[in-house]
């Protein structure tokens, strides 16, 4: 197993619920009172965060444990449906629920 690979996820985890909550990486710093370059460089950079650190930006999140840590194995979440996830997320929620409405209709006539 990659050394590194936890960090990545764990990154991957951060950005991917920041976005799902429609938060810029500034608003989250605000929030966990941490530097924006912090931020932007656990996102990009897969930085080792400590614990603590962690632990601000699941609250700043607004997440439990639990849901910060239920994610699935690294080649799911790699997956090509997560950039389009990710995509998806960073539209404003109007649209999102447009989107959604329409993806249930497809799915519901494809059984």
């Amino acid at each position: 197993m990659d050394k590194n690979i936890l960090q990545q996820l764990i990154a991957k985890r951060i950005r991917l619920l920041r976005l799902s909550k429609n938060l810029s990486q500034e608003q989250l710093s605000e929030q966990a009172g941490l530097g924006i370059n912090y931020i932007n460089n656990i996102e990009n950079k897969s930085l080792n965060i400590k614990i603590e650190t962690l632990e601000k930006i699941i609250d700043a999140l607004d997440i439990t444990l639990y849901e910060f840590f239920s994610f699935l194995s690294y080649e799911e979440i790699t997956h090509p449906i997560d950039k389009t996830i990710e995509a998806l997320s960073m539209l404003p929620k109007d649209k999102q629920d447009n989107i959604l409405k329409a993806l249930e209709l497809i799915i519901e006539s494809s059984k």
